[in-house]
């Protein structure tokens, strides 16, 4: 309703005294009567004032109404003429110099009739957009029904309702859309979209987003609308709702290549002549606002038979890959120097702590299958397994680089959304002369080393440029007997008496070879870890004051650890 249809309304026989076409198109948004000295408690915003001028004693009086009027917000004033037979011109002047449109009522004309007419206006407008909504929300499923792509109501919608509109994924896949979005307005929307308390709520660039799914911000999809004028406000419950149908028709059906890949596992195929990344994706909890600094004692970490269906002595054929949660807890690691390079998640900070009334993941077993749908949306042509240790495992085409820079962006965005979920990502490439078993090998070492990076997504790519990024291209048979071979007398003799001569190693190396710090790392005194050592190297015949039997328990410890990382 505007101030003209005010005006324009026959029934109500309103004359013009003042108004330019602008500001009769003024919206009104509701009718008060008053008649108040001063009227600032009874208007708001957008109101239409009708008024008898009981409150104009002299020509002065008008400037001043008027002009609170005008602060107040006013959309227009209604003058009666029972008080004073007409209306003055002091009381047009002031409407001019304040700029409100003046119109008068006939002594015959109530004002309760004005504000009838008005309630009358918004309940037919009210039942009108009721009625628009069925109709469209009857033409959406009946669209679906005949099986019209998402792509083709977006369009038919933003036509309709004269907005542009786009549907996003939490990685910033864009699934249908009206025009194009930079990066950073898909950075900026999904900013939006997962750390909003509530949803719908609208971005800094005036885009309404709304939630497309009642799961997890994470798997969950995107509505985002941008209307052509300001003024209108298109909801999109609708078009929402008929989205959820096609976004959970494409979740079915990955799950269901998910359930049949992890039951009836198979090797990854090889694709011939092309790039290949492998991918190891470790998601665990951790408390928010800590780091991890204490290791864990030694664990042999690596299974049998290397994730993805490939046996650590080369022979491809299947295994059987569990299915269980993902392993919780962080187990400390400090990393320093070798062939491991770190990629930082860009957006969120170190860690970041899920915003106040966010919906997060709830558990690590939850965030398993949602970051999993995150990888295969941030790289569509990936093939993935969960490994004996509850660890996502994949290969999917392109290079070491490019598969770990798409993967640093993608799972960046969703970072806000990750509760208190910590990712650690190790990425390899495959060479052709090379077992995939050992390209595994190098993204899961990397993977390890990243637990280590701060924030709630770490990536790290495998470089072969040292002794240790060497050793990961080795099989996990050899890797496993170099180990026992070098290491074993220590492992004997700490099942038998319980010494903790391997953490002591690991400290002692992890120390650069200090004793105090090496004392200090594990809470004890130096001369005990002068015997310790001195007991290491009796059983192993190894010095550690020499460079390379330093390197073999270096490489033995880190295998035995279940990473080929620094301490």
């Amino acid at each position: 309703m505007r101030v003209r249809d005010i005006l324009d309304a026959p029934q109500l026989r309103m004359r013009l005294l003042h108004g330019n076409p602008a500001d009769l198109d003024r919206p009104v948004a509701r009718v008060c009567a008053t008649d108040m000295p001063d009227p600032r408690p009874f208007v708001t915003p957008g109101a239409l004032v009708c008024t008898g001028l009981v409150w104009r004693q002299q020509a002065a009086d008008s400037d001043r109404y008027v002009h609170l009027l005008a602060g107040s917000g006013a959309a227009g004033v209604v003058a009666g003429q029972a008080l004073h037979g007409h209306v003055p011109d002091d009381v047009v002047a002031a409407c001019r110099a304040h700029g409100l449109p003046l119109l008068s009522a006939p002594q015959s004309v109530p004002f309760s009739r004005i504000i009838e007419y008005l309630a009358e206006q918004a309940a037919d407008v009210r039942w009108r957009r009721v009625q628009a909504r069925a109709d469209r929300q009857r033409r959406l499923l009946s669209a679906v029904a005949a099986g019209a792509e998402i792509e083709t109501l977006i369009a038919d919608f933003s036509a309709e309702q004269q907005v542009s509109a786009w549907l996003l994924t939490s990685t910033g896949t864009v699934v249908a859309g009206t025009a194009d979005l930079s990066e950073p307005e898909i950075d900026r929307i999904l900013a939006t979209a997962l750390t909003a308390p509530r949803l719908p709520a609208v971005t800094a660039g005036a885009m309404r987003v709304v939630q497309v799914g009642a799961g997890d911000r994470i798997t969950a999809w995107y509505l985002v609308i941008r209307p052509s004028d300001p003024d209108l406000d298109p909801f999109g419950a609708d078009l929402a709702a008929v989205a959820e149908l096609y976004r959970q028709r494409r979740a079915d059906r990955q799950h269901l290549d998910w359930e049949l890949a992890d039951r009836f596992p198979a090797p990854f195929a090889e694709r011939s002549g092309l790039p290949e990344a492998a991918i190891v994706c470790e998601v665990h909890a951790a408390p928010t606002g800590t780091q991890p600094t204490a290791r864990s004692p030694a664990r042999r970490a690596l299974p049998d038979r290397v994730p993805g269906g490939i046996d650590p002595t080369g022979t491809r054929g299947p295994v059987g890959l569990a299915t269980g949660s993902a392993r919780s807890g962080a187990e400390g690691r400090t990393s320093g120097g070798s062939g491991l390079r770190a990629m930082a998640a860009p957006a969120p900070a170190p860690n970041a702590e899920t915003p106040p009334g966010v919906p997060g993941l709830p558990d690590v077993a939850t965030a398993l299958g949602s970051v999993r749908a995150a990888l295969h949306d941030a790289l569509p042509d990936i093939v993935t397994a969960i490994d004996s240790e509850g660890r996502l495992v994949g290969v999917t085409a392109g290079t070491q680089d490019g598969t770990a820079g798409v993967m640093s962006r993608r799972l960046g965005r969703i970072a806000p959304a990750l509760n208190g979920i910590r990712l650690a990502v190790g990425v390899s490439g495959r060479h052709r002369e090379e077992p995939l078993a050992g390209t595994i090998g190098a993204a899961s070492a990397a993977s390890t080393a990243a637990r280590e990076d701060a924030g709630p997504v770490n990536i790290r790519v495998a470089d072969i440029d040292s002794a240790v990024g060497l050793l990961t291209a080795v099989p996990g048979g050899l890797q496993r007997r170099f180990a026992e071979r070098v290491l074993g007398p220590v492992l004997e003799y700490d099942r038998m008496h319980g010494a903790g001569l391997l953490g002591t190693l690991e400290a002692f190396l992890g120390s650069d070879g200090s004793w105090r710090h090496a004392a200090e790392r594990m809470h004890v005194h130096q001369n005990t870890v002068r015997y310790r050592i001195g007991r290491i190297e009796v059983l192993t015949g190894r010095d550690l004051g020499r460079l390379d039997d330093r390197l073999d328990l270096y490489l033995a410890v880190r295998t035995l650890s279940g990473q080929t990382a620094p301490v």
